[in-house]
């Protein structure tokens, strides 16, 4: 049986190259978080609001508490 991925790769990628994440990883990790809240049928609200926050989950995963990357995702 396999095992499922734990970690998104890109958030590996971010992490083992110490750079900023892109625009495109950013909304894959959200993709993710927001698909695994689904699976777990976390009451979770749709619409622009809840991806915001799905979003900002996301940003928080790639760039951890490194403020230096807060604007990391724009113009990327």
């Amino acid at each position: 049986m396999t095992q499922p991925k734990t970690f998104a790769p890109e958030l590996i990628a971010c992490i083992a190259e110490g750079r900023h994440p892109r625009v495109t990883e950013l909304n894959r990790v959200a993709d993710r978080i927001q698909a695994d809240l689904q699976l777990c049928r976390v009451p979770f609200a749709q619409g622009s609001n809840a991806r915001l926050l799905v979003v900002k989950a996301a940003h928080a995963a790639l760039v951890g508490g490194d403020s230096s990357m807060a604007g990391a995702s724009r113009g990327n």
